[in-house]
């Protein structure tokens, strides 16, 4: 089976409540979409949970982004990208990562810093494309056919870790389904609550972010059947 999870921000039991609900096992693959860390008070433990996890593969979202670039010593723009973390919700979790043996720090900053920006997965005849934020189909000549082989190529770190509306109220892929978090679903239709986002307009795009950590839930999606979990923050 395989299974989808996004924005833990730190919700390290909600975490492992989730994994526990679906049942998930040494033979199954989990997808995390990205923003692991921040906000939450185990953003660390997350993080070293998951690089010990072999079936569990994680991709680049725009708070890990934050994170390297404002530990990456050989930016010059260094103390300005540390003060935007921190805005964001860093400031504890770069405290807890200070306190760790500065071999664990290398392990952590270079796992983070390789983390991959989307993954196209096909599960029976499905095609999918897990990213963080979304795509920017705009980024596609109107003289070229929207396609995933038109379309990925062209898309900035940016578009993968931040874009919002601009991809959410618009046709994404045509063949793919395009699984996301980022934006906790309940800012895309207020009356979401324990629940994926579904897009009914153009059936091409899935919301996974439940705001856990704003006081909603932590949402699992299984792709070979759709099945949804949830676990309520704790």
């Amino acid at each position: 089976m395989t299974y989808c999870i996004s924005d833990i921000h730190g919700c390290y039991k909600e975490f492992k409540a989730l994994l526990e609900k679906i049942d998930f096992r040494s033979d199954n693959v989990l997808y995390i979409l990205g923003d692991v860390v921040d906000r939450g008070k185990d953003s660390i433990k997350c993080l070293q949970f998951i690089m010990k996890t072999p079936n569990i593969r994680m991709l680049m979202g725009n708070h890990e982004q934050m994170m390297i670039y404002a530990l990456d010593k050989k930016r010059m723009d260094n103390l300005y990208r540390r003060l935007h973390w921190y805005d964001n919700g860093g400031e504890h979790v770069h405290a807890e990562f200070r306190r760790l043996p500065e071999d664990e720090q290398k392990k952590i900053f270079k796992f983070i810093f390789d983390l991959p920006l989307q993954e196209q997965i096909k599960i029976g005849e499905q095609n999918f494309v897990l990213v963080h934020a979304g795509l920017n189909v705009s980024r596609v000549s109107k003289k070229s056919s929207i396609s995933t082989a038109n379309v990925l190529p062209l898309q900035t770190r940016s578009d993968m870790t931040w874009i919002r509306s601009t991809f959410i109220k618009n046709k994404a892929l045509p063949k793919s389904i395009t699984v996301f978090g980022h934006t906790p679903v309940r800012r895309i239709e207020k009356h979401i609550s324990g629940k994926v986002w579904r897009d009914r307009r153009y059936n091409d795009k899935i919301g996974i972010d439940g705001g856990c950590i704003f006081g909603g839930s932590l949402l699992a999606l299984r792709l070979d059947d759709m099945a949804e979990f949830a676990i309520m923050k704790i």
